[in-house]
């Protein structure tokens, strides 16, 4: 997208990038990091059976973009290593509390054996272990854990039940659990190329937040990973499994804002049928309307144009729909209301929110200008009934108008819609919604009129691409990558999400191990 702005961010230089990103890692490398709080309490959820969502207390990591951003999880604060401690000794006592989860650890009988050598402790710790941690033990380790069984045993006078517990506490404190860590060796099929177990994991965690299941541990094992038809046949049965909701919530939830939605505030005198149902129905719509490009087989040339999922507790806020009625992401009643403010609508965020995730451009205003809140605008102090108005008044101002100019069009198109998604054409003070403008030349009455004029940019193929890839490698795209991004969104030709998901998994840049190296 082209644009003229001061603090526009595009291009080589993407929004979100942290300085120094480009000399972190090469395409490929992933730095040494902790777990996101969604991807622990899904790992213990999986390995345990646990209903426990210890990660909900956790330290925040303050990333910025995708919460599993590897810089921002790359240090362990004294206060998040003391909740992995806590959390390790919660966990093994519900799992052990409950018969069928004790069971799923316990896959033969600890009691039938004695010693460090107890064959039966020794499978435990194989098989938990390979799990907890991602990977086969090695043989110091398995040594290591069963002579903290057998010390459980006799030093502490433990049960061989109690004593397999405090094992597996010990093993969910360690570095290697909540720590992801990729020190394995090379596949034999490619040199620099990543193991079957660390290809499995960055799998799971791209597509489930959370650990392999058996077949993929068993795909790793016998090295199919390290084909390209094996991974894409992994991709289609791993977004087809329930727990690809993770991909939805982490992925498009932080892309798109939808995993938001729970906290946004909406002023409930302005707009009286806002409640938790509907803003349940809002999450519910979009995720479904996601997966119509994901699982389904909708291209993403449609993601503007696509109609939208039913939704009876939604039907209230399309009953003033024109009869040509209404389709496409940005008039979803979830990004509507995201990009709206309590009160109000605010056309400058839903056009920056649309230039940001849907172009991988980004506005940042004038480095030191006060830029005056909407309500202020025209030196006045007015409660904004008529938004088109007040924004006006915004440009009056050259420190404003340059972005404005930019911004203003795109969102004024969306004026039909208030703040919770809801169709009308006057303002409530009884001014007439103006939805028209001028985008690229080309004259529009309203959203569905400047869509064919947002189509023709060719980022909207693009950042997807970016987006993912960033998701995936946990790191935004640095100089090394461009030639491998481009491929990436020239093979997809806006297919499908599932078919992107492909591109960047079979690329260089996810199955490879490299050095640091710089930006060029």
């Amino acid at each position: 997208m082209s644009i003229s702005c001061t603090g526009i961010l595009g291009g080589d230089d993407a929004p979100g990038q942290e300085p120094g990103d480009d000399a972190v890692v090469a395409p490929g490398g992933m730095p040494l990091h902790h777990m996101t709080a969604s991807e622990y309490n899904n790992t213990v959820a999986h390995l345990l059976g646990t209903r426990l969502r210890p990660a909900d207390g956790f330290p925040a990591s303050g990333a910025k973009g995708f919460d599993a951003n590897a810089s921002a999880l790359s240090s362990l604060s004294q206060v998040l290593v003391q909740g992995y401690y806590d959390a390790a000794k919660k966990l093994a006592a519900d799992a052990f509390s409950n018969e069928a989860q004790r069971a799923e650890i316990l896959v033969c009988d600890p009691a039938e054996g004695a010693g460090a050598d107890d064959a039966c402790a020794r499978e435990i710790i194989e098989r938990f272990g390979l799990r907890a941690f991602r990977r086969p033990l090695e043989a110091a380790e398995v040594d290591r854990y069963a002579a903290q069984y057998d010390d459980a045993r006799t030093t502490l006078e433990m049960s061989p039940v109690e004593a397999v517990q405090h094992v597996v506490r010990t093993l969910l404190t360690s570095p290697n659990f909540f720590l992801r860590i990729e020190v394995g060796p090379d596949s034999k099929r490619s040199p620099g190329a990543l193991g079957g177990h660390e290809i499995a994991s960055r799998l799971s965690y791209l597509l489930w937040s959370s650990l392999p299941d058996e077949e993929l541990f068993d795909a790793a094992e016998s090295d199919e990973l390290a084909t390209e038809d094996e991974l894409r046949q992994q991709i289609d049965r791993m977004l087809a499994d329930p727990k690809s909701a993770a991909f939805f919530q982490n992925f498009f939830g932080q892309w798109l804002g939808t995993r938001t939605l729970p906290s946004h505030s909406v002023d409930t005198a302005m707009f009286p049928g806002w409640n938790d149902e509907m803003k349940g129905a809002m999450i519910d719509q979009a995720n479904a309307y996601f997966t119509g490009f994901t699982t389904g087989e909708r291209p993403w040339s449609e993601f503007l144009t696509a109609p939208h999922p039913e939704s009876p507790l939604l039907a209230p806020l399309y009953a003033n729909d024109p009869e040509a009625g209404r389709g496409g992401f940005l008039t979803l009643p979830a990004f509507l209301t995201l990009s709206s403010r309590a009160d109000r609508t605010s056309p400058t965020s839903r056009a920056k929110t649309i230039l940001a995730q849907l172009y991988c451009s980004d506005l940042a205003p004038p480095a030191g200008v006060d830029i005056p809140e909407l309500e202020a605008a025209g030196g006045d102090t007015s409660t904004v009934d008529n938004v088109r108005k007040k924004l006006e008044k915004h440009r009056e101002s050259p420190d404003c108008a340059g972005c404005h100019n930019v911004l203003d069009p795109i969102g004024l198109s969306l004026e039909n819609f208030d703040a919770i998604g809801a169709y009308r054409t006057e303002y409530p003070n009884g001014d007439a919604v103006d939805a028209t403008g001028e985008y690229g030349g080309a004259q529009f009455q309203d959203i569905s009129g400047l869509i064919p004029e947002l189509q023709k940019d060719p980022q909207l193929g693009i950042c997807p691409s970016e987006q993912l890839f960033t998701y995936a490698l946990r790191r935004r795209p640095v100089g090394g990558d461009k030639d491998a991004l481009k491929e990436i969104a020239a093979r997809w030709e806006k297919g499908t999400i599932a078919d992107l998901v492909k591109q960047v998994v079979t690329s260089e840049a996810f199955r490879l191990r490299a050095a640091k190296v710089g930006a060029k």
